[in-house]
């Protein structure tokens, strides 16, 4: 595990948001100004000028933080190589998505809720901005959860989960879910039962995300691979879920995609008219080739 010792420590995920991630860490600057702050970046399958923007950002706001560049496009084994490699020792982490700039009170909102609460071992955000910005608020204060754009943990309890050994399945859509799931259970979901209290969702801490414009080709084919993607994780839940329960954490596959074809004789494949994004997805998954290597390829890293 990484040095040095801050109280705060946040990990931002991102590929290819150069035009974002600058943005991003100035607010986070502004958001823990007066508190001992790291930043650790993690860029998957970034091929733009991420790791330069997200340089200059850190100098421009006087932040200390590293960059890491990995080889595999994919959030969840990044996570993974947070938690497990990468963080410093911290009170509390702070989950953000490059492209999104959280509210200037954001992160204290969250640690306070934390204090507040002391059987939540998380803090959730929730969004500012967005078509389904309210209904997404209102779905998330009934029924507690984390969004990937912006959450906290506790640090004691990532400490437990890299003890346990446990990590989000490679290529896992929407691995916050999981996440969320690891707290709710108190990491055990054979025994640990589900209890909403554990995530105590602070509705004034937001973040604001850039908006996809209609008229703009690169938003469509953007919300054209997200709905597949989101196809996909209906496949990748199913399948884990049927691993899950009731055998546990532990039972967690390696691999989503692998987990969701080898789950096929079971399971009934989702029909093109039914399901078109989920059948999509299971068309690419069948024609991926195979990875040929669960351990990520750190291409580069600096320290700032």
């Amino acid at each position: 595990m990484a040095a040095p010792d801050p109280s705060w420590s946040v990990a931002i995920f991102g590929r290819n948001e150069a035009a974002s991630i600058g943005a991003c860490i100035a607010a986070l600057a502004l958001a823990a100004e007066g508190r001992s702050l790291h930043l650790t970046i993690l860029l998957n399958g970034t091929t733009d000028g991420s790791h330069r923007e997200a340089s200059l950002a850190l100098r421009r706001c006087g932040l200390p933080g590293s960059i890491h560049a990995i080889a595999e496009a994919d959030k969840a084994n990044a996570v993974n190589q947070f938690i497990r490699k990468l963080r410093p020792e911290a009170e509390t982490y702070f989950f953000v998505d490059a492209y999104a700039r959280v509210a200037p009170d954001a992160l204290r909102h969250l640690a306070q809720a934390l204090l507040d609460h002391p059987g939540a071992q998380a803090a959730a955000a929730v969004p500012s901005t967005g078509r389904s910005a309210a209904r997404l608020r209102a779905a998330m204060i009934r029924h507690p959860g984390l969004h990937g754009s912006l959450f906290a943990l506790r640090g004691g309890f990532v400490a437990r989960i890299a003890a346990l050994g446990l990590g989000l399945p490679v290529g896992l859509y929407r691995g916050d879910g999981l996440l969320g799931s690891f707290v709710l259970h108190d990491l055990d979901a054979a025994q640990g039962g589900w209890h909403g209290e554990r995530i105590a969702v602070e509705p004034r801490a937001t973040w604001a995300a850039p908006q996809l414009q209609p008229w703009r080709w690169r938003d469509w084919r953007r919300q054209w691979q997200r709905l597949i993607q989101q196809g996909r994780g209906r496949l990748q839940w199913a399948a884990i879920r049927a691993r899950i329960y009731p055998a546990g954490f532990g039972a967690l596959p390696v691999d989503a995609d692998a987990c969701v074809l080898q789950s096929l004789d079971a399971v009934r494949p989702p029909r093109l008219w039914r399901d078109p994004f989920a059948a999509l997805a299971l068309a690419r998954m069948r024609h991926a080739p195979s990875r040929h290597s669960l351990t990520p390829r750190l291409l580069s890293e600096w320290n700032i």
